[in-house]
């Protein structure tokens, strides 16, 4: 489902490559044609590919006609006995190079800039669609990321030839040089927090998803399983009132809060910290309050201060956009941050 991302000149690449393995991602994207990319650039790449490819990492490479000469190759081919286990194809190529090159590799073809027609002429030479998959592209600079209706456009036109669709989200805190503005496939997402992103593309239904960013964080990886799994939501708290724990949700969802289950209690708990409840903001019910007396709440809109009710704590200020989900969570996990 998750996928990371690993560059040449990125010095801490290899031990991304290998943290991301133990925490169980396959998959990885990387790129052979960047024109930043400097220095001993044959080596460097044909090292971090053994790398990957020792601890079974799936590896999709970004290629031009371009990528052989940079690598001091003799052909795309040779990528294969390098631990590429599919390319993905930069503007430029023929029908006839494509029909050549599935013989040797998943192909990944330009989601963001493909059409129709070339798809159509792909089959006509004897492609199937089963060889095939549409990857987006990620955009650097702002302002630059795709529209969410051409990205829904496109994506229904690989669909209704069930080709898979791969996009990108942006880091959630290391950029990428040399903008250093995350590299997501939706301008939408280049700011939002990365799991939010993340919830939105599957439920488009892009089946990969891949960290544009080279930064890796083993949390987002388990979040991301949590949600697509069971709908357990993980969310960051800082209080020191209400034990970590996952809490199952009343199916009755409520318009202003987030209710957990089984907290309510027969023991007296005063009232104090009366205040203002702002999104974000947890509360728990007072002996002012009768037999409610314990219930723990999430606020999802602005409340007024109410004497029965007391804020014993907060979510974590980069996790209140994840509330956005909880109207569709079983479960909250909240973690002590």
């Amino acid at each position: 489902m998750i996928g990371i991302s690993f560059y040449l000149n990125d010095q801490f690449a290899e031990q991304r490559i290998i943290e991301a393995s133990k925490s169980g991602v396959k998959r990885a994207f990387t790129s052979l044609h960047i024109p930043e990319e400097t220095g001993h650039l044959a080596q460097r790449a044909k090292y971090l590919l053994q790398v990957a490819k020792k601890h079974q990492m799936e590896v999709y490479a970004d290629v031009s006609k371009h990528t052989p000469t940079h690598l001091q190759i003799h052909q795309l081919e040779d990528l294969a006995s390098l631990g590429v286990t599919g390319i993905r194809l930069d503007d430029g190529f023929e029908v006839e190079d494509i029909v050549r090159l599935s013989q040797f590799f998943k192909l990944a073809l330009n989601a963001s800039t493909v059409s129709e027609s070339f798809l159509n002429a792909l089959f006509t030479a004897g492609i199937e669609a089963n060889q095939l998959v549409g990857w987006h592209n990620f955009y650097p600079r702002r302002e630059t990321g795709l529209d969410e209706v051409f990205f829904q456009q496109q994506n229904r036109m690989f669909f209704q030839y069930q080709i898979p669709v791969v996009a990108f989200v942006a880091g959630q805190k290391e950029k990428r040089g040399p903008l250093f503005e995350g590299l997501p496939t939706l301008e939408q997402h280049r700011t939002v927090n990365m799991l939010l992103a993340a919830v939105r593309l599957v439920e488009e239904g892009i089946s990969n998803i891949y960290i544009g960013d080279p930064e890796f964080d083993e949390r987002i990886v388990n979040a991301l399983d949590d949600w697509n799994k069971y709908k357990i939501l993980n969310l960051r708290m800082l209080t020191e009132t209400l034990p970590a724990c996952t809490y199952r949700l009343r199916p009755d969802r409520s318009r202003d809060v987030v209710r957990l289950q089984g907290t309510r209690t027969s023991e007296v708990i005063n009232p104090i910290q009366t205040v203002s409840r702002t999104r974000g903001t947890i509360t728990m019910d007072n002996e002012r309050y009768g037999r409610y007396q314990g219930e723990v709440h999430v606020v999802l809109n602005d409340l007024p201060a109410d004497d029965r009710v007391n804020v014993i704590g907060k979510i974590h200020p980069e996790d209140i956009e994840l509330l956005e989900l909880a109207q569709q969570a079983y479960s909250l996990r909240l973690i002590k941050e």
